[in-house]
């Protein structure tokens, strides 16, 4: 098949789960499919031979404009709205690919890829749009794709393709006091995606129930992929020596001595309920908070800094900003256990990475982490600290436990296989192609 996914997520620089989500996707999709990402960004121009360093420049260094940078997409807004208002299909342009040019690098910012097309600004002009109208942006490629996939609701269609859109969770409206965004726009926006698209994956069974509540979506149209991880092969197995080096080398950490919270720091993490936690704990191991900082963290922040030691000077929490993806697995690889007490996830992807780099999980016995673990976790209510805090202490002390996790955790990682993953995308895609 013909696959193009939306190029949004891909864009962000510095992106965490969704862009994670987008690239994996399409590196699944490239070992049967053609896949044709189709970006939104600015400042590429129309110089043929400067088009693709352009297009790298402009992915690396600026990537999508953000809402508030109205100068750099107000422009597109005005210019597609014409064609938006009669239906008439934006034509996407091709990249070409320059391979003088080296992007060895970055190629983990780099989805796979048949063919690049870009839009510049039209994600940012679509979501403007849809404050006011209803109905989806249609997009025209030159190759004729047999599905449009967009990685998160937006209302854009390509013409002459058959519409999947992903649905990662409902946090807005589930926890509305962990997000600034206008909420109205926000269920408009999403809910033209998901009437409109021919066919909705849902990360988990969790995401799919919300689905259905807060949308009152039929439940034949919403189908369950869940995800997998890329972990590249080297970096699954390494060395004790080499992954204890380069602890003690990058953060003065020893090997199992310690235990790690990674991903976006913001409110539906329970960050703040972790850090109480680990300082409640009678273990003297630290937490490394790992991650960028997110929205509405101001709280967090002041809390990292009022508990960077504990009782006695000790050295409770190690704070890491945003980390490249092999410098992440081998924190992964040496801690002690990974503690995940999140309010919410749609499907929670370090869970599925700590099982596969075999670190113990402590996590929270609400939303998706219970269908994604099984039986490869220890439990806890993320609102309750000193249930967070035991379970630290129990993990640090019994190494037998520990090792039961992780072998629970490898056999549990085979169900979100890549193999297995691929067969339910092609799943879902002939039922959409059938719609």
């Amino acid at each position: 098949m013909k696959i193009a996914i939306d190029g949004f997520a891909l864009g962000i620089p510095r992106g965490t789960g969704i862009t994670r989500y987008a690239v994996e996707l399409s590196r699944v999709l490239a070992e049967r499919h053609q896949v044709f990402p189709v970006y939104g960004l600015n400042g590429i121009g129309g110089i043929p031979d400067l088009k693709w360093p352009r297009f790298i420049q402009s992915l690396i260094v600026r990537g999508e404009a953000k809402p508030s940078e109205v100068a750099r997409w107000a422009g597109y807004c005005a210019l597609y709205f014409p064609s938006y208002l009669i239906g008439r299909p934006i034509r996407a342009k091709e990249i070409i690919c320059d391979k003088r040019i080296d992007i060895s690098s970055i190629s983990d910012h780099l989805p796979s890829y048949a063919k690049v097309y870009n839009v510049p600004s039209v994600y940012r002009s679509v979501q403007a749009y849809s404050l006011v109208f209803s109905h989806p942006l249609r997009l025209h490629l030159d190759d004729k794709v047999d599905i449009w996939h967009g990685t998160l609701p937006m209302p854009i269609k390509v013409a002459g393709a058959k519409w999947v859109v992903t649905a990662h969770d409902v946090v807005p409206l589930v926890l509305p006091h962990s997000t600034t965004i206008n909420l109205r726009h926000y269920r408009r926006m999403v809910w033209q995606s998901y009437k409109s698209a021919d066919m909705i994956f849902a990360i988990s069974e969790h995401t799919k129930r919300d689905l259905i509540s807060y949308f009152g979506i039929p439940e034949h149209r919403v189908f369950i992929t869940h995800q997998s991880a890329d972990i590249p092969a080297n970096l699954m197995a390494p060395s004790r020596e080499a992954v204890s080096t380069f602890l003690q080398a990058a953060f003065g950490l020893d090997y199992g001595n310690y235990f790690l919270f990674y991903g976006a720091i913001e409110p539906k993490k329970n960050i703040g309920r972790l850090i109480e936690a680990i300082c409640a704990a009678q273990t003297d191991l630290p937490i490394v908070i790992a991650g960028k900082r997110g929205w509405l963290d101001d709280g967090v922040a002041a809390l990292i800094e009022q508990h960077e030691s504990g009782a006695q000077g000790r050295r409770k929490i190690v704070r890491i900003d945003y980390l490249p993806f092999d410098h992440l697995m081998f924190l992964l690889k040496g801690a002690r256990g990974l503690v995940f007490p999140s309010l919410y996830e749609g499907f929670g992807i370090p869970l599925l990475e700590a099982m596969l780099m075999g670190c113990p999980i402590i996590t929270s016995n609400s939303t998706s982490p219970r269908e994604i673990c099984g039986d490869a976790a220890m439990y806890v209510d993320p609102l309750n600290v000193r249930q967070i805090a035991d379970a630290i202490d129990v993990l640090a002390t019994d190494r037998d436990l520990g090792a039961e996790l992780v072998r629970r955790g490898k056999v549990q990682a085979d169900r979100f296989s890549r193999e297995r993953y691929l067969a339910k995308l092609e799943e879902g895609y002939r039922f959409a192609l059938e719609a």
